[in-house]
């Protein structure tokens, strides 16, 4: 196709994108121009934070957002607007619990009766509850405050909580921003996170064709974190407009792999059931997940990929 030609047809897209690791794919894709090759005219639109991503999508101010399942699984209880027609990466060490040196939080028992912040309704809450029940220590037994990504670093250096909850590039910022004074507890690699991509109900059908252009995109872009990943690491520093360290902190953690499998249907399916149990969610059957998927688009891009079977 003539670049003319492309540039005529080309569709405005506008992606809301987590600022995070996970979203190097839609990084990448958009730097490198496979949107554009496939006739796609990307608009990215950033947030911190996955579940600020969804709720652009919901709110009608983009057309697609990345994001993991947890808020997926939150809003699903209220609404069925969306469908998630991917997922790009999955990942068990994406989400870290932090503390200061002030606390004495040497060791996980260590957080019984501190102040831990958590950002409610995404991973951050649900990693952090799980990593609480794994050690068997009772959730109740802390006090868990309600905070969003950006403000947690500064939070745990004054001391108004004692640790966090808290994801990539975020963790790594902090435990930058407090030195010697950083504590990392061992990880809890119980909690595999899927990061999805998620469409309007406007979106998905009307435009499928647009999708399939959209995943092929980032089917070609996963390709090439696995074929040039010098070139895409120096793509995610760019990005996130971070120093290598952080780079080579996180690079080995996520697996980029465009998919949709049973077991995010299984996974959904669980934390849905823990947000009942926890009085999170309130007098809510579980949600129909399996009506949350768009298999069409991936199947059409790539019929192996999908892995659900209604």
């Amino acid at each position: 196709m003539a670049a003319g030609a492309a540039a005529a047809q080309a569709e405005a897209l506008n992606i809301a994108v987590a600022k995070t690791p996970l979203s190097l794919p839609i990084y990448i894709a958009s730097q490198k121009g496979f949107f554009a090759d496939e006739g796609l005219d990307v608009t990215l639109t950033e947030c911190s934070g996955g579940h600020r991503c969804l709720q652009l999508v919901l709110e009608g101010q983009a057309d697609v957002s990345t994001s993991s399942e947890l808020p997926i699984v939150f809003n699903s209880f209220e609404r069925t607007d969306f469908a998630v027609i991917a997922t790009m990466v999955t990942t068990s060490q994406d989400v870290k619990l932090l503390a200061h040196t002030r606390s004495r939080i040497a060791k996980p028992m260590d957080l019984t009766g501190k102040r831990v912040g958590a950002v409610a309704r995404t991973s951050s809450q649900y990693f952090l509850e799980l990593y609480l029940l794994t050690i068997g220590l009772n959730p109740q037994n802390l006090t868990v405050v309600n905070m969003q990504p950006e403000d947690m670093s500064t939070a745990l250096q004054n001391g108004q909580i004692d640790a966090v909850a808290l994801w990539e590039p975020y963790a790594y910022s902090a435990i930058k921003a407090l030195g010697h004074n950083a504590v990392v507890l061992p990880p809890n690699r119980a909690y595999i996170l899927t990061f999805n991509l998620v469409a309007h109900r406007n979106v998905v059908k009307q435009r499928d064709n647009d999708l399939v252009r959209l995943l092929r995109a980032v089917e070609r872009a996963e390709r090439f974190i696995r074929d040039s990943p010098a070139d895409a690491k120096l793509v995610l520093r760019n990005a996130l407009k971070l120093d290598q360290g952080f780079v080579d902190w996180v690079w080995a953690g996520a697996t980029y792999r465009l998919g949709l499998d049973q077991s995010l249907i299984s996974t959904m399916e669980g934390e849905a059931r823990w947000a009942r149990r926890e009085g999170h969610v309130t007098g809510a059957a579980t949600p129909n997940f399996l009506g949350l998927m768009h298999m069409a688009p991936l199947k059409t891009v790539n019929p192996s990929a999908v892995g659900i079977h209604p």
